[in-house]
């Protein structure tokens, strides 16, 4: 009962993977930088990208155990047009993200303003005022009234090489620098172009529950959606929303943890259960392995939780494999009191005879296998000891006082040449 409201209580992680044991200078320094020091109002937001021209990214080879930095290949969207109607329609998204009370709780303010990065407002003041134009001229958007802001296709080149080596309005760097995550401008040809907002919880530093993170997601792909009813068919072009600092990536990571484990432990006690029927042909043993696999589950994992444990990439692989490893013992004796003669006294007396000492000295053997890693400084290696030492206990613990003592308990008849 402990176990089971402790594992009920397991949560997928909410901090990037440790790779070394906390008690090691290097990860207590690296700790403390990412988790002691405080938020301040200097420190740089997650930005949540709105992009035109960019199809979903090819991700073909990309290995990130083996390199990391490779997270895939841009593809571009060959029909894509930054015509008059696509530049207005994309000034129109900037205002309805300033403005809007729905972005409030979602948009980071600064200066009493939402931060929006939005590079269309810049280009279309340079094209409507020219080089006299202001910061200040460019920001009250006065000039949205003239009716040549916009740049037609034809004259997008010459204008763009001139305007990317313009000053931005926002820091001392060049159009081109400030904007270089949202204007895919190659020198010869635009891209892809996007707006940027500054995200009121992401930071690149810290990392946030699923619960959390999926609300602000949410938000902004209900946004993108919006948007592609009037920009999809102007541009040429779907709406792609997404961030550079994989915080959706990590969002969508602990999803795949938490069904994964859950999935994979059940599968496992399924194909157990397949297994031993196919094994004994006797149903009720079949029912009563399985019974004990699943509670040999439930104490691993109400176990770790208890010490502490958060669901991560390790801790997935292990909970996936845990009804592969609680199935030995059991199936032992299960074997062992199949093949007995007698009643059922008899054959729990004779699968202890044949299989107990057996069973114990594998139990023994495997434990004082596991002690030597809970000293590893290496995360993997310490979780599995502590992993596997408790599944091995535990699983003797239930086949020897669970599973045995079901069968003796209820004295099931074994009738020959059938299968219950």
């Amino acid at each position: 009962m402990v176990a089971c409201i402790y594992t009920s209580k397991l949560e997928p992680t909410t901090s990037a993977e440790q790779f070394l044991n906390e008690d090691h200078p290097l990860q207590k320094g690296l700790s403390i930088f990412t988790e002691e020091f405080a938020k301040t109002q200097e420190d740089e937001n997650t930005k949540i990208y709105f992009v035109w021209g960019l199809e979903e990214l090819d991700r073909g080879g990309v290995n990130q155990l083996l390199d990391p930095d490779f997270i895939g290949k841009a593809s571009f969207v060959e029909d894509f047009s930054f015509n008059e109607d696509c530049q207005t329609e994309m000034l129109k998204a900037c205002e309805t993200l300033k403005t809007s009370d729905k972005f409030d709780e979602f948009i980071l303010i600064k200066d009493g303003l939402k931060s929006v990065d939005c590079f269309v407002e810049e280009f279309g003041a340079y094209n409507a005022l020219g080089d006299n134009g202001t910061c200040t001229d460019k920001r009250n958007l006065e000039w949205v009234s003239s009716e040549t802001w916009q740049v037609s296709p034809s004259d997008l080149v010459s204008t763009m090489e001139q305007f990317v080596n313009t000053q931005t309005c926002y820091d001392n760097n060049s159009v081109e620098e400030f904007y270089d995550k949202s204007l895919g401008w190659d020198g010869d040809s635009l891209r892809y172009v996007g707006i940027s907002v500054d995200s009121s919880l992401l930071d690149p530093r810290s990392m946030r529950a699923e619960s959390e993170v999926r609300i602000h997601y949410d938000k902004f792909i209900e946004f993108a959606k919006e948007l592609d009813k009037t920009m999809e068919d102007v541009c040429q072009s779907k709406t792609i929303m997404t961030d550079l600092d994989q915080k959706f990536i990590f969002m969508n990571n602990q999803r795949i943890y938490r069904t994964s484990a859950v999935t994979g432990s059940m599968l496992g006690a399924l194909i157990a259960f397949v297994v031993i029927f196919i094994s004994t042909r006797k149903l009720h043993i079949s029912i009563f392995s399985t019974l004990c696999i699943l509670c040999i589950l439930v104490g691993v994992i109400g176990s770790v939780t208890m010490l502490g444990w958060k669901l991560g990439t390790i801790e997935a692989i292990l909970i996936s494999i845990l009804a592969g490893f609680s199935v030995d013992y059991v199936i032992h004796l299960a074997h062992a009191y199949v093949h007995a003669e007698g009643d059922t006294d008899a054959r729990v007396k004779a699968a202890y005879g044949d299989m107990g000492v057996s069973v114990f000295s594998g139990m023994l053997t495997s434990v004082v296998a596991s002690i030597p890693l809970f000293f590893c400084t290496l995360t993997f290696f310490a979780k599995f000891g502590t992993f596997l030492c408790l599944t091995i206990v535990l699983s003797w613990i239930f086949a020897n006082f669970g599973f045995m003592c079901l069968l003796a308990q209820f004295k099931i008849p074994m009738t020959k040449n059938k299968w219950w």
